[in-house]
């Protein structure tokens, strides 16, 4: 005689079924999570920064561990001269994951906008300990800059040449590595340094009079004294 399901069978098929169902939304919630991740990352590549802002509520809305999500957020607040939100944003995202090389990088960066050489410093060593770290020379032209910024020039040229070391065709520590050298007194190789720098970078391609126009303008569009600096000492390097 065939008999029906136990009561213990009739139990486990409920807390299958139920775990199912579980599983079927938590895959549907992160996909709608990943498909406003993906729209705001096309926001961002068109320019468009408050419809990137919004997607990116909308997705850790979704998903609250979204640490890319935190990320990109982080860079937005700083590109609205939000430096607290930013550094916030960025913090979620590195308690999300230790080893997130990008986020530390980027926090290093918020904290040298906010002139905490020292915080900006230790940042960007944590973001190199991560063997894994697929752009090591941002985080060490980052690095350079800081020590430039405090006047550690020697310790600045050894984070340029690391990051040089680490991708020759990266541009802007050569920018470094000439204003450094030029702190120094070290005229000549400031100049082959600045040389060098023009000839790598993709918006002037090695040409002087382009590169002297654009230093002017820039000097001119500067807001931060200290950078204003750098374009006159990047123009008397020009001319040596």
């Amino acid at each position: 005689m065939r008999k029906g399901l136990s009561v213990i069978g009739i139990a486990f098929l409920a807390i299958s079924l139920l775990y199912g169902c579980a599983s079927t939304n938590n895959a549907k919630i992160k996909k709608q999570s990943q498909a406003h991740y993906q729209l705001a990352v096309s926001h961002l590549q068109s320019g468009r920064l408050q419809d990137a802002f919004v997607e990116l509520q909308r997705c850790i809305k979704l998903n609250p561990t979204e640490k890319r999500a935190y990320y990109l957020l982080g860079l937005i607040y700083k590109e609205f001269d939000d430096l607290r939100a930013s550094e916030e944003s960025l913090l979620k995202a590195i308690e999300i994951d230790p080893n997130y090389s990008e986020a530390y990088n980027a926090l290093g960066v918020v904290y040298e906008a906010m002139g905490q050489w020292n915080k900006a410093i230790k940042q960007f060593e944590l973001a190199l300990k991560n063997p894994l770290y697929l752009s090591p020379e941002k985080a060490l032209y980052n690095l350079g800059n800081a020590y430039y910024r405090q006047g550690k020039y020697e310790k600045a040229l050894s984070a340029y040449k690391a990051a040089i070391k680490r991708r020759p065709e990266f541009h802007l520590p050569y920018y470094g590595l000439a204003l450094s050298y030029n702190m120094l007194k070290r005229y000549g190789d400031a100049a082959d340094a600045l040389e060098e720098a023009i000839r790598l970078d993709p918006v002037l391609r090695g040409d002087r009079e382009r590169a002297r126009e654009y230093f002017r303008r820039m000097k001119l569009k500067a807001t931060d004294p200290a950078v204003e600096q750098d374009y006159i000492d990047l123009l008397d390097i020009l001319y040596y």
